[in-house]
């Protein structure tokens, strides 16, 4: 059975229907998805009106199911420099960032936001996995003390607030000089006897918040919510993972198991390097000795096999995930990548999505893909589809 969060019932739109018969009536993979034993909804009610949202005014996104493990002690930032494609121990303390860690064949391993709270404390939330034995074992291959791990996802909730005015939300909520806190930053405020640590970041390409705290304190938010939407006079809803996937495209970002292939659904041929999907800015290969740098630094003299492209198609026919690309079409034509995943975007108003080309195909500007039988052409691209200059604007915008 899968598991409900905390704020399904405050964000569900669906007038009369509860968690139960939500499951009772809807598909799995059609309506909802399970995400680490919860249940996360395409939608709330209306994925177009929730993306909008997110684009034009302030939406949320229940992050509580990401899988999280706490790594405390003196060893800590040692192991993660020894486990992530770059260092992490010269991170600052209340700052996030963005990882990747990668199996000795240089394929990603896994990605991750991490979180340093202090030089002996540290947050991991990786995707669907809980990391802790192989991290045990790393440890003990590196003779790296005085470390610890701690599986915690269901100790800590999260929402993300999403959207150009998720910085006046978050102030009318009561969390004061939010709009001064610099991306990835992590600034901590009490409410009542608990604490909440709120940081800016998010993955709609977009201005955003991601706050995390104790379950106890979800009754206080929601109410903060509701009285931040009362006082002006917006909706601030709910959004699933249909608006949250065209957000996420539209900027170019990967996911596990949707971008490459990883130890929870693993796929032959499917794994990928931080080279593979444009992310070598995330690999330092003079750092520590991490698991993965001489396979890494040999793709670094020798180049990567496959290349990431965002993509663009001007019809409303959305491919498989997995169908082929072709430079041509019929008899002759020539497989040169495929499409990892795809969504409708409603504001760019075409199908979007990332695909993973053949790296000797990487200057091609279009491609090919049949869908219901039907050549539909393919236009590839370098990079995010949409910049939005307020994302890391400082102060940012309220209002």
């Amino acid at each position: 059975m899968l598991k409900k969060s905390a704020f399904f019932d405050f964000l569900n739109r669906r007038s009369n229907t509860s968690f139960e018969q939500f499951i009772a009536e809807s598909v799995e993979d059609e309506h909802y998805i399970s995400w680490n034993g919860f249940l996360l909804p395409l939608d709330y009610e209306d994925a177009e009106a929730e993306y909008h949202a997110i684009r034009n005014s302030c939406a949320i996104f229940d992050v509580s199911p990401l899988q999280k493990t706490r790594v405390r002690g003196a060893g800590a930032g040692t192991f993660f420099d020894h486990l992530l494609t770059r260092p992490a121990s010269g991170l600052a303390t209340m700052r996030a960032a963005y990882t990747m860690f990668c199996n000795e064949g240089g394929s990603i391993k896994d990605d991750a936001v991490l979180y340093k709270f202090a030089d002996d404390d540290y947050l991991l939330m990786p995707s669907d996995i809980d990391h802790s034995p192989y991290f045990e074992a790393l440890c003990r291959e590196f003779d790296i003390l005085d470390v610890s791990f701690t599986e915690c996802t269901e100790a800590w909730a999260g929402l993300a607030i999403q959207g150009p005015l998720s910085a006046a939300v978050l102030l009318e909520m009561g969390f004061d000089g939010i709009e001064q806190l610099v991306p990835f930053a992590v600034s901590d405020y009490e409410i009542g006897n608990f604490t909440l640590r709120v940081s800016r970041l998010g993955f709609t390409a977009d201005l955003g918040y991601e706050c995390w705290f104790k379950p106890e304190l979800a009754d206080a938010l929601m109410r903060r919510i509701q009285s931040a939407r009362s006082a002006m006079n917006i909706d601030i809803p709910g959004y699933g993972l249909s608006a949250l996937q065209a957000c996420r495209l539209e900027g170019g970002f990967v996911v596990a198991g949707w971008d490459f292939s990883t130890e929870l659904d693993p796929i032959p041929g499917f794994e990928r390097s931080p080279y593979d999907l444009g992310l070598g800015w995330l690999v330092d290969l003079d750092g520590a000795p991490f698991v993965g740098r001489e396979a890494l630094l040999e793709q670094k003299k020798n180049g990567h096999p496959y290349t990431l492209r965002s993509f663009e198609i001007d019809t409303e026919g959305v491919p498989e995930d997995g169908a082929v690309l072709l430079d041509g079409t019929g008899e002759n034509a020539t497989q040169v990548g495929i499409i990892t995943c795809s969504n409708w975007s409603w504001g760019l108003n075409k199908v979007i999505g990332n695909a993973s080309i053949q790296s000797e195909h990487a200057r091609l500007g279009n491609a090919w893909v049949t869908i219901d039988g039907e050549y539909v052409e393919v236009k590839l691209s370098r990079g995010p589809l949409l910049t939005l200059e307020r994302r890391n604007q400082l102060p940012a915008p309220v209002s």
